[in-house]
């Protein structure tokens, strides 16, 4: 008799080849054949939320493929521990499309899963987020993920509705953060548009809110945003929602909202542990074709530990020194010499979005004022884009508090001054000069202190 184990190895090129990379990594490549008893194959499951979506959604591929690997008629039966009773069920039919020709506005490009790494403080909400774009409004809705500042929340709703777009182009998509969402309310209110908001919101297919907890207190906003996820949620939509805390944490929200967010899911990201930290580092590495030792990948790792983005900030802070000093190569020392000039100890000082305007300014002689006004001209502008990279390269602060520190610029708008001094850097003397004798004055000039 066939063993289970070499049954499931010719199953599982197959199954690679016909799912995305994402869904098999997921939900199928740790899975662990058991026995085989009759004509039913068992297969056990990590936990009990990937036996559940396991038997929800996969269970019709993963049978063709066993069956079309071996040339045989196995059904499958998937437990996880000492189950034995269970058996597969069929897979839903996702939400259809309220238009031909899909909108998708708001996601950003860059984030998908696939340069999302996951770890112990990561899985659970990361595989609650793949089912989710896999199987939209039939798995797990309202998805609530919940963790502190800089975790990578952000980063998987985008993911989201890209792997979404790319699998139903038809899809009407949108991400907004609770502040734009305020602000379209606000607009709407003042110019007598609401029912342009609500064909704006109540129309989709998938909704991604990002920071939640920002529109407690807010009235209007509030009832708005209830309304809204009512009518998505009555139509079987998706929605997907970030916060800070967990719904019952939210003392500022309304409890029938609080109430609605724990329908679905509720899943949590804690910080990284060192190894997951090691592992973004070395995906950056490799993306941006970055050659660094491991031993400076696990000083840096070991140094930052509260949030991800704390340690791509130092990440960058190294890298872009490297930059400057023609190193080909980056070793613990040299990353030990860079970060000794940043952290504040005796002699030295902290960096910080309000020293970083004062110097830019005084180099490219404007005034602080200049760099936070609206002006758009040249001479204020490309300062401006300068002074926000290195508040993002140099700080751990996020996009959004770049906006308030530069006289409340919207978060997309740093995002685009940064790409954009990103790519001219070596390419342009003046930009990558004034970069380098900037960030050189930050870190070294002790009368800044």
């Amino acid at each position: 008799m066939v063993s289970a184990q070499v049954i499931w190895a010719k199953a599982l090129p197959v199954l690679q080849e016909r799912m995305t990379p994402t869904s098999y990594k997921t939900w199928i490549k740790d899975i662990m054949p058991i026995s085989v008893e009759g004509n039913t194959l068992i297969l056990m499951a990590q936990s009990e939320m990937y036996l559940t979506t396991l038997r929800q959604f996969y269970s019709n591929i993963v049978t063709e493929c066993v069956n079309e690997a071996n040339s045989s008629n196995y059904t499958i039966s998937f437990i996880v521990k000492e189950d034995k009773e269970d058996t597969p069920t069929s897979v839903p039919t996702p939400a259809q499309s309220t238009s031909d020709a899909g909108v998708f506005f708001g996601v950003q490009s860059k984030y998908t899963f696939d340069t999302f790494v996951t770890g112990e403080s990561n899985r659970f909400a990361h595989a609650a987020a793949v089912a989710v774009a896999d199987n939209p409004a039939s798995a797990y809705n309202p998805l609530y993920i919940y963790g502190g500042s800089g975790l990578g929340k952000t980063h998987m709703l985008h993911a989201i509705g890209n792997y979404v777009h790319n699998m139903h182009p038809e899809f009407n998509i949108c991400f907004v953060s609770s502040e734009d969402f305020t602000n379209d309310v606000i607009a709407a209110i003042k110019y007598d548009k609401r029912e342009e908001l609500r064909k704006k919101y109540r129309n989709l297919d998938l909704l991604l809110v990002d920071d939640i907890q920002f529109i407690g207190g807010k009235e209007a906003t509030e009832m708005e945003f209830f309304n809204t996820f009512n009518a998505l949620h009555g139509s079987n939509k998706q929605i997907v929602i970030t916060s800070d805390q967990s719904p019952n944490d939210l003392p500022f929200l309304q409890e029938r909202l609080r109430t609605r967010f724990s329908w679905g899911i509720t899943a949590d990201i804690k910080p990284p542990d060192v190894e997951t930290r090691v592992a973004i580092l070395k995906g950056k590495a490799e993306r941006d074709d970055v050659n660094i030792t491991n031993d400076a990948l696990l000083y840096m790792a070991e140094q930052y530990n509260s949030n991800v983005r704390e340690l791509e900030s130092c990440y960058n802070r190294i890298v872009l020194y490297a930059n400057f000093s023609k190193r080909s190569m980056i070793d613990r020392s040299f990353a030990e010499s860079v970060l000794k000039d940043y952290v504040s100890s005796e002699g030295k000082h902290m960096v910080t979005p309000d020293l970083i305007k004062q110097v830019t300014a005084n180099y490219f002689g404007i005034t602080v004022e200049d760099l936070v006004s609206s002006r758009r001209d040249k001479r204020i502008a490309v300062p401006r884009h300068v002074a926000m990279y290195l508040c993002r390269t140099l700080t751990n602060i996020s996009y959004p508090d770049i906006g308030k520190a530069f006289g409340g610029k919207h978060y997309s708008t740093v995002m685009y001054s940064c790409d954009q001094i990103a790519g001219e850097i070596g390419q342009k003397l003046d930009i990558t000069t004034a970069i380098d004798d900037i960030t050189n004055r930050l870190t070294n000039d002790l009368s800044l202190k």
